[in-house]
């Protein structure tokens, strides 16, 4: 991930309210919540978000009794999130960090969610996100990605829209995939009705 991005987030967190944000929406994703909901994220549940922004699905599964790990590129994004932690009481391992070059324990996570990482990588530095990712969840832990999809009506060279190729391709060799399917997202002054992409994969054991 370049620093241009990274200068890009870290100055828009920094600049602006939350509100502010088109791709913050005040919630956690409801494909996220039905995991929960369903328990096929189990309580206590060792987790890790990648691109955790101001937090707003950390703390919601720390409020459901998950112990999280939260990580981002914007150290502006990370101070927030901590503070909607605060007022939340739960306690999330705030980190900043690029998971493409951040120290990962091996075989430690249960689940890894990444909403607003993996769209931003470009085809070399999907190779080493694979292996990071791979690293640091449990054998058949859960992996879910999220990102803009290809139906998207968007001309910007960042977020990357990506195909289902680009998904199958990148994560097949070392993930099982369970569900890959396009979701409905907020729409927003820029974007009328988004489909992104909700993919859950399994680290094969």
């Amino acid at each position: 991930m370049n620093e241009r991005i990274k200068k890009y987030y870290d100055s828009a967190y920094k600049e602006k309210k939350p509100s502010q944000h088109e791709w913050v929406s005040g919630t956690a994703n409801p494909e996220l919540v039905s995991l929960v909901f369903n328990e096929k994220i189990p309580n206590s549940s060792k987790i890790l978000e990648i691109g955790c922004g101001i937090g707003s699905e950390s703390t919601f599964l720390a409020v459901r009794g998950m112990n999280v790990t939260a990580m981002d590129i914007s150290e502006s994004a990370i101070q927030t999130a901590t503070k909607i932690a605060d007022l939340y009481g739960v306690k999330v391992h705030w980190k900043v960090g690029n998971i493409l070059t951040v120290d990962l324990l091996e075989n430690h996570y249960d689940v890894i969610t990444d909403q607003g990482c993996f769209h931003h990588l470009s085809n070399d530095e999907r190779e080493i996100y694979v292996k990071q990712v791979n690293k640091a969840l449990k054998p058949g832990g859960m992996l879910l990605i999220r990102g803009f999809s290809d139906k998207m009506k968007y001309t910007a060279p960042q977020p990357r829209l990506l195909t289902s190729d680009d998904l199958i391709n990148t994560f097949h060799d070392k993930f099982v995939l369970e569900k890959l399917e396009r979701v409905l997202s907020f729409s927003t002054e820029t974007r009328h009705k988004p489909l992104g992409w909700f993919s859950i994969w399994y680290k094969r054991e």
